[in-house]
């Protein structure tokens, strides 16, 4: 299977900590990934419970982009940060496989391509 469907990935545990979302079978570069463009709500960031705010992705001081319902949030908010990710964001607003992703393989992505305000940054996705 080198198509991307509903049966593509799965959240598991993260050796990164926390959850992560892994592939249930190979994928090649190029591949376009999960359903379709990035269409987040945007929110006033004080209006997010700080437990929630991780899932965001902030536009400035006060507003954010966050899932359409936290308590459906679609498996794409699960990926998790690395400097060498083999996932990127399309300037379509959808994600590809920057490079063949082997089966049972953490599918990772570069938050510093979300475009936050430097200031906004978690430290561990800044670059040292």
């Amino acid at each position: 299977m080198s198509k991307w469907t509903e049966f593509t990935f799965i959240l598991q545990p993260s050796p990164l900590g926390g959850i992560g979302v892994f592939t249930t079978h190979d994928i090649p570069m190029g591949t376009r990934l999960f359903s379709g463009r990035f269409s987040p709500r945007q929110m006033k960031s004080a209006d997010v419970p700080d437990a929630f705010r991780k899932y965001c992705v902030y536009l400035n001081d006060e507003e954010c982009l966050s899932p359409k319902r936290f308590d459906r949030m679609e498996i794409d908010w699960y990926l998790n940060h690395s400097h060498q990710p083999n996932i990127q964001k399309h300037p379509d607003d959808y994600m590809i496989a920057s490079r063949d992703i082997r089966k049972n393989e953490e599918i990772l992505i570069d938050y510093n391509d979300f475009g936050e305000p430097e200031h906004l940054k978690e430290d561990y996705y800044i670059k040292r």
